[in-house]
């Protein structure tokens, strides 16, 4: 039974990869060429549709198969495509990656927020049309993430959630088989090469497990991909191939800091490229593609201002005094960054949260929780590409150029400087450590006589690593299936509030304490699920939630 269902699995991610890939064409300039990358671009225009859509309907099956099927129209409108061409023996890697990556997706143990924000905002979506004050709810609303609106259009019936990390999952393998794609369709390899090289090794051989797919590895990709397109512009001689590199490197910055803001600093890249080559860009940023990242983004700030009063993460200088508008969330970002710094350990017992953010009093708390972590990403990222490196023939003659490698200085430091001033959390930078690994070493990589052979070799080693770390996972587990392990937690009524328009709940913390601390979760409680006294109002058919005082 379960080969027949991995079996529909398959399918099925071929089936939405193809409706994304769809979409993209609508964005990309090599549309017939590159079926990966529109993918990635399909991330994009989905993303906002579903947004914009939820501003005046619930999200339903209905949408999610129009969709889909839309997307399946868009790509095989004009196109003669030959699947079985597909099955060369030259692409049988593809294959291979593919069917060993499987594994990652059964009986998969949930991210750690994934019953906290994850499931339950999704759960809102298809309940309810937008509501104003949505970030009254719980706190991890207040800063939105274009990546939740996606989980969505992956509920089936009955609100099954076992495809909701689905999106991730996608991405992460359409990540691996465009990257080798890139990689081993060249005759020359380059300094971009090698970046997709070194992200590659890292994560087949990190990320092993779903629990580590929550949407800071979506952000991590995206951010991945804007640096890469930021390398492939230097090295393009073609005007055209730099214009397409110049908006492939804005729109991925721009949806990575949609999905997280921790990575803001990406935006530098982009600026950057437009005033060095003022003159040949000035007219393209009015180009139709870019209109729709324009657009894309005040659809964005418009959802962000109608859950919490604030275009952006609360500040000041963005909130209106709306009646929605909660003052406690501007405190949000030092409540933050006082669990990134790891205050809530022994510092806690020591300093006050004002004392303990001054003067550089939380880098030696944080750095003795953090330094062993940091490590051993340090060492996965390294390790295999010096190993790889020792494999390698010395070129006869070398010759290494690297144009931009000042900016990328620059951004790296900046990049660094943001992390650890608002988030300094591993998972928040893995695309800033991974382009220092890559500044530190391509001059030496470069001066290698690249091999497709031994490239290879070492993929499919690592994806074997990835395989057999699951497979030994799966034999110890009881039911194998695919999807999420559920925790079922009970659920009773919110006693704080008596609002008749809508029931309000709350987890059952007694009842559901065989869960551990997954008990105090909302997990799939019915929307609204809350432990805040709330006021809810509606007006003109949309919820107006405001946070009231206890």
């Amino acid at each position: 039974m379960i080969f027949f269902q991995i079996l529909i699995f398959i399918v099925s991610i071929v089936l939405i990869s193809i409706s994304f890939s769809g979409f993209g064409k609508l964005l990309s300039s090599n549309s017939n060429k590159y079926f990966s990358l529109n993918i990635f671009l399909g991330y994009l225009i989905i993303s906002s549709i579903i947004t914009l859509f939820h501003f005046f309907f619930k999200i339903n099956l209905f949408l999610s198969v129009i969709i889909f099927a839309l997307g399946l129209l868009l790509f095989f409108y004009n196109n003669k495509i030959n699947f079985f061409s597909f099955l060369k023996v030259k692409n049988i890697h593809y294959v291979v990656i593919i069917l060993l990556l499987i594994p990652i997706y059964l009986s998969q143990k949930y991210h750690e927020d994934f019953g906290y924000y994850h499931l339950p905002y999704a759960i809102g979506l298809i309940e309810e049309k937008i509501i104003f004050g949505f970030a009254n709810i719980d706190k991890p609303y207040v800063y939105n993430s274009i990546w939740l609106n996606l989980y969505s259009i992956f509920f089936l019936s009955d609100k099954n959630f076992n495809f909701l990390t689905l999106p991730t999952f996608l991405l992460f393998l359409n990540f691996i088989t465009f990257s080798v794609g890139q990689v081993i369709s060249k005759n020359k390899v380059e300094n971009s090469d090698y970046f997709l090289i070194i992200t590659l090794f890292y994560f087949i051989l990190k990320f092993t497990r779903i629990s580590e797919f929550g949407f800071d590895l979506p952000a991590i990709i995206f951010s991945i991909l804007s640096i890469y397109y930021f390398i492939k512009f230097s090295e393009a001689n073609l005007y055209e191939e730099k214009k397409e590199y110049f908006f492939l490197n804005s729109a991925f910055a721009i949806f990575s800091i949609l999905i997280k803001l921790s990575t803001l600093p990406l935006i530098l890249l982009p600026i950057y490229l437009f005033f060095k080559n003022f003159k040949n860009l000035n007219p393209y940023v009015f180009n139709l593609k870019f209109c729709f990242i324009y657009v894309f983004v005040i659809i964005f700030l418009i959802q962000q201002f109608i859950y919490s009063g604030c275009l952006f993460f609360p500040t000041n200088f963005t909130c209106l005094n709306v009646s929605w508008f909660n003052e406690e969330n501007l405190k949000l970002s030092n409540e933050l960054q006082l669990v990134n710094k790891s205050y809530f350990h022994v510092a806690k017992e020591i300093y006050s949260p004002d004392e303990y953010l001054k003067n550089f009093n939380w880098l030696i708390f944080w750095l003795k929780r953090n330094f062993i972590e940091i490590t051993e990403h340090l060492l996965t990222i390294v390790f295999p590409i010096i190993l790889f490196f020792i494999f390698l023939k010395k070129k006869k003659k070398s010759s290494f150029l690297f144009k931009e490698k000042f900016i990328l200085y620059f951004f790296l430091v900046i990049g660094f400087l943001f992390w650890l001033n608002f988030s300094p959390v591993y998972r928040f930078a893995t695309h800033l450590f991974v382009t220092l690994v890559f500044v530190v070493l391509i001059r030496y990589l470069m001066n290698k006589k690249f091999s497709k052979k031994i490239f290879l070799f070492f993929i499919m080693i690592f994806i074997f690593f990835n395989f057999s770390k699951n497979i030994l996972r799966l034999v110890e587990t009881d039911d194998i299936f695919i999807g999420i392990k559920t925790i079922e937690n009970k659920y009773v009524l919110n006693e704080k509030n008596q609002n008749q328009i809508i029931k309000i709940y709350r987890p059952d913390v007694k009842k559901n304490s065989i869960n551990s601390w997954q008990g105090r979760l909302c997990w799939n409680t019915p929307f609204i699920c809350s432990y805040y006294k709330l006021e809810v109002k509606k007006k003109n058919s949309y919820l107006v939630i405001k946070k009231l005082k206890e």
